[in-house]
């Protein structure tokens, strides 16, 4: 303040000659003032950073971003491609492998795009050879280009214009079809190490963000975009029961996206914004708060297009949802084999297959009643109509096998054929290696690299051929069923997948929806030719639950089971021998191999003991040394429509779903009575010996041959040991006659 005063006092003078003086007025004469030496002037002072606020527990919102920090919506949004067929979280991307793989997606569209650039992201193995390693793209079955597979050290996008007119509004699309080459090797060996991941999250169309708009169409691509970016769709509903009643709608919904079921998390109205905004959600209002003309399109505030609804109109969301696409996922079911007369892959509706490449594996699958049953030893027959290529290098072989057991090795470089379509080959095989359900025929062929040690040439001409008059014969069999899981699954009430309390706390909700959306039926499709009824059940528990699983099964191995579940997984330190089940040794040759001698004396003490007890173990022995992430039980016989399905907390629930999405076209997956689900994907299978068989039509002398043999073929012990016996008696009673005759002659 004296500094101020002093100042004022220097300039007044200076300031008073300046001013004119008015007309009449009287100056005043100030004395000198001491001059005052002006400081200075002071750095303005930073002020010190205020330090960061902590919310407590009783604040329940956090302080608005500054303008700046707020994420801002991008002005463009690719719509990602969705793999139909789901691989769960294994790698970064969709992959491929092999020389020639092909692929199919779906992409979802708000409206029909023209002059559209497909963008196509890929990372693919060192090991592929440049300049001939390509992939063919398919839009709605037009081929629009090819794109050199040359992204090695990072993902790289490529882009192809899609012509006008071939992206419609709803569902597309989009086939990708590999040619993959070595660049030093060549055979079935090199097959296993050339792969290209598809990035399928940076894969699809761009579109402006404006043409997002408020309807059905623009929610499904918003939500397959959200989903494509790693993050979960919302559903922000107030009453949690009222959740788990709309499963099995919600699982309508699902499995509208086709591929891996999205996870649906389940919030609350109000909670702290994301990092980016989200760009689809439903909010179901709570039913003291409704609102006319619901289900409805809303934009939200940051820009989401918000589905809302009341909470009792989860059906008519699903009916909404779907009568947007044009039509449901047209999902073919495997062809039904009538027993008892044969059938050619034509007549069952199966084109013709080829085999291109150096490891090749074909498969075909068909489906038979599940009402039938044959354990003994019956014949099937299958009459193989195939061709190869003559200029195959020598060691060329090719494996038939039904359900991945081997019944036939055909040499595909034998002198004595010219190459060419061969006569029809007979090939009977054990009826008992067929199994209701779902079965496969698998082609899977060897071909030796020329030279092994460079990159294989183009091959103008596909290694074989397996023509539709191939045909297959299974025998008749009366009707009679074995309790099974997935004959059980095959007959899922989604309303009727349930979880435990223990579970409710401990997995994500939206695991339950994802699982029934694998069994959730599409509208308007094709259903199977012979039906089961819906009344199977599906209860989700954690390993805390299995003390309190009902039925001898789980009760007595309890132990065992909750061991399987926590022990980590034990490597076999192996990699992939592709010719491991190609045996050309001579049969002595096991006493040479002392691995082979133990795993044949262990197979040989297996069968002696299955003489007695049937073809299965126990399961308490089995479970030693086995590890998995997730089970599939049925407890008891007397019910099995009821199965458990216990999952380890923290485990990947993505591969669990994509593999009961797989097992739906194939014959892989869970079976019997106590399947485990391996780290590896793949599953393990235990069947009970005390498995009640169930007739289905009365015993009359043609069937009764039948009968007896699955019967005692199931259970040989309950069996052999009265016949035994009676053959004891029977001997003994003959030594008795007969030394009584021979004294009476004396």
């Amino acid at each position: 303040m004296a500094r101020q005063t002093a100042l004022l006092l220097t300039i007044l003078p200076a300031l008073a000659g300046a001013l004119p003086a008015p007309a009449g007025a009287q100056l005043i004469q100030l004395d000198s003032v001491p001059e005052v030496t002006r400081p200075a002037p002071e750095a303005p002072a930073t002020p010190e950073a205020a330090p960061a606020v902590v919310p407590t527990e009783r604040q329940w919102t956090a302080p608005e971003p500054a303008a700046e920090d707020r994420p801002s919506a991008p002005e463009e949004l690719l719509l990602p491609l969705r793999p139909r067929e789901p691989q769960g979280s294994q790698v970064a991307g969709h992959r491929m492998q092999g020389e020639y793989p092909a692929e199919d997606f779906w992409l979802f569209l708000p409206r029909a795009v023209d002059g559209a650039m497909l963008e196509i992201t890929t990372l693919s193995s060192i090991n592929l050879l440049p300049g001939r390693s390509e992939a063919r793209v398919r839009v709605n079955g037009t081929e629009i280009g090819t794109l050199d597979l040359d992204h090695f050290s990072a993902a790289g996008t490529d882009r192809l214009a899609v012509p006008d007119g071939l992206l419609r509004a709803g569902r597309n699309l989009v086939e990708l079809q590999l040619s993959q080459v070595h660049r030093v090797l060549c055979g079935p060996e090199a097959s296993f190490g050339i792969w290209t991941d598809v990035i399928s999250n940076r894969s699809g169309i761009t579109i402006p963000r404006a043409d997002l708009g408020e309807d059905a169409l623009s929610f499904i691509a918003a939500t397959a975009a959200q989903l494509s970016q790693g993050r979960n769709f919302m559903l922000a509903n107030s009453d949690f029961s009222q959740v788990l009643a709309a499963t099995p709608n919600i699982a309508q919904v699902e499995k509208l996206f086709g591929g891996l079921p999205p996870e649906i998390m389940i919030g609350d109205y109000y909670s702290v914004a994301e990092e980016a905004p989200q760009l689809a959600r439903l909010t179901a209002l709570p039913p003291q708060a409704p609102m006319p003309d619901l289900p409805a399109f809303r934009r939200g505030g940051d820009g989401a297009i918000v589905l809302l609804t009341d909470s009792g109109q989860a059906d008519k969301i699903a009916s909404l949802l779907t009568g947007a696409l044009d039509g449901p996922l047209q999902e073919t079911p495997a062809p039904l084999l009538a027993p008892g007369e044969a059938r050619s892959f034509a007549a069952l509706g199966i084109p013709a297959a080829e085999g291109r490449g150096h490891y090749i594996r074909e498969t075909i699958s068909f489906r038979l009643p599940w009402n039938w049953l044959v354990l003994a030893s019956q014949r099937a027959q299958m009459r193989l109509d195939y061709s190869f290529d003559p200029g195959l290098p020598k060691g060329a072989v090719l494996l038939v096998k039904i359900n991945d057991r081997s019944i036939r090795l055909l040499p595909l470089d034998d002198e004595s054929h010219t190459g060419g379509r061969q006569e029809p080959l007979v090939i009977p095989f054990a009826a008992n290696q067929l199994e209701p359900g779902i079965n496969e025929i698998t082609f899977e062929a060897l071909i030796p690299g020329e030279p092994a040690d460079a990159a294989c040439a183009p091959l103008m001409e596909p290694a074989f051929r397996i023509h539709d008059t191939t045909s297959l014969k299974v025998p008749e069999s009366p009707r009679m069923t074995l309790p099974r899981i997935d004959r059980t699954l095959a007959s899922i009430d989604i309303s009727r997948i349930t979880m435990s309390e223990a579970a409710q706390r401990t997995l994500p909700v939206g695991l339950l929806a994802q699982i029934a959306s694998v069994y959730a039926s599409d509208p308007g499709a094709e259903s199977p030719a012979d039906p089961l009824p819906r009344t199977g059940a599906i209860r989700i528990g954690i390993p805390a639950d299995l003390s309190m699983i009902p039925g001898d099964i789980v009760s007595r191995n309890v132990a065992g089971l909750e061991e399987a579940l926590l022990s980590p997984p034990i490597p076999d330190g192996e990699g992939v021998d592709p010719w491991a089940n190609v045996d050309q040794d001579s049969w002595w040759s096991v006493l040479l191999d002392r691995r082979k001698a133990s795993d044949s004396l262990r197979a040989l003490g297996g069968k002696v003991a299955s003489l007695w007890r049937g073809p299965e173990s126990d399961l308490g022995g089995w479970l030693v040394d086995r590890s998995a992430e997730a089970m599939l039980l049925q407890p008891s016989m007397e019910e099995p429509e009821n199965l458990w399905l216990v999952v380890r907390p923290n485990t990947d629930y993505e591969r669990l779903v994509a593999s009961l999405a797989d097992m739906q076209r194939g014959s892989d997956g869970p079976k019997g009575q106590v399947s485990l689900f391996g780290y590896d994907g793949s599953w393990e299978v235990w069947r009970s010996a005390n498995r009640p068989v169930t007739m289905h039509e009365p015993l009359s002398f043609a069937n009764a041959r039948a009968v007896v043999g699955n019967y005692v073929t199931l259970s040989p012990g309950r069996y052999i040991a009265p016949l035994f016996l009676l053959a004891v008696v029977c001997a003994l009673s003959m030594m008795g006659l007969l030394i009584a005759s021979r004294r009476r002659q004396k």
